[in-house]
């Protein structure tokens, strides 16, 4: 198998070789010290992925010459939002790591009542980082397809998308056995909602409500807003996704 893995977007591509982006081009030179000749893989993010030969190395650019086309791995067949309120940026940053890592499909930043001030201040400004984040934990998981990261939106907009909502809230709602049998079938497309370290606000709940969303709690312990997202970005992997868990097992 290939070693060293890299990124170039759709448009880097030719039909026979693909030229590094930059910040993928200065880690090839200057941290990895790729070689000419050497075997590597690179992928689009759109689901392509290809063996390849480091062609060129130098203070302009890094090319490799395209090999063969390599199986796509690493991606769910459940379509999964992830819509989780702001939170300072570390615990943000880490939620998008560890939510790309799981499979999440698409993450949506929610500016919810309770998220604080200081946290709304600059973030689609950080919108870039964010996404060069889940970039770096896309190579580091093996998946073929980025996360998609959206600028910062409302609840409202996005209990209008499609698919089931999941509304983990430490208020009213169904534990996790009764949520899933309400559901049924897989459904092709979920979307999580997780909240603010301060929790949803009453109208918030009453809107998810509205809108026909599962709500229900995790578990009888208060969690941390990026602990809750984790939890629960695992837990429908494991009831809809590629987590398989046997049941029959003793």
């Amino acid at each position: 198998m290939p070693g060293h893995r890299f990124y170039a977007p759709l448009e880097n591509f030719t039909a026979e070789s693909v030229c590094l982006p930059d910040d993928e081009a200065h880690h090839a030179r200057q941290v990895l010290r790729v070689q000419v000749g050497e075997t590597v893989s690179v992928f689009d993010g759109c689901g392509r992925v290809f063996q390849a030969t480091v062609a060129e190395v130098s203070k302009r650019r890094v090319r490799l010459t395209l090999g063969p086309a390599l199986p796509v791995t690493g991606e769910s067949p459940l379509a999964l939002t992830l819509g989780v309120a702001l939170l300072k940026s570390d615990k943000f940053e880490w939620v998008i790591q560890k939510a790309v890592e799981l499979g999440v499909t698409c993450i949506i930043p929610l500016t919810t009542r309770h998220v604080e001030p200081s946290v709304l201040r600059g973030a689609s400004e950080r919108l870039e980082r964010w996404r060069r984040i889940g970039r770096e934990a896309t190579k580091q998981c093996g998946r073929s397809h980025l996360t998609a990261i959206a600028s910062p939106h409302g609840l409202a907009d996005v209990l209008t998308m499609p698919g089931v909502k999941f509304f983990f809230t430490e208020r009213q709602g169904v534990d996790w056995s009764m949520a899933v049998n309400r559901v049924g079938p897989c459904p092709a497309a979920v979307v999580a909602l997780v909240g603010p370290e301060g929790g949803w606000s009453e109208s918030e709940q009453a809107l998810a409500e509205a809108h026909n969303a599962v709500c229900l709690k995790l578990g009888p312990r208060i969690l941390r807003a990026e602990t809750a997202a984790i939890l629960a970005v695992g837990l429908l992997q494991s009831a809809f996704g590629d987590f398989v868990v046997n049941h029959h097992d003793t």
